[in-house]
């Protein structure tokens, strides 16, 4: 079943009301609290960024990968 506008714009309502509060927001503006509620992490760096992007493939990718070949 599809969401409804409704439940979508309570949904964004909801999650702004949350990340209001984190410390990564700035100063609090609209158009900077909007980018959070979109993209939590505020930076890429090894600590925060993904993984793989980082480390290379996980032990699963690389099984799969020797199995195939």
């Amino acid at each position: 079943m599809a969401r409804t506008r409704a439940e979508r714009r309570h949904h964004m309502r909801r999650m702004k009301q949350r990340r209001r509060h984190d410390n990564t927001v700035g100063d609090g503006c609209p158009k900077h609290l909007g980018r959070h509620y979109k993209t939590p992490c505020r930076c890429s760096c090894w600590m925060c960024g993904h993984q793989r992007y980082w480390y290379g493939p996980g032990m699963q990718e690389r099984r799969a990968r020797a199995k195939n070949t």
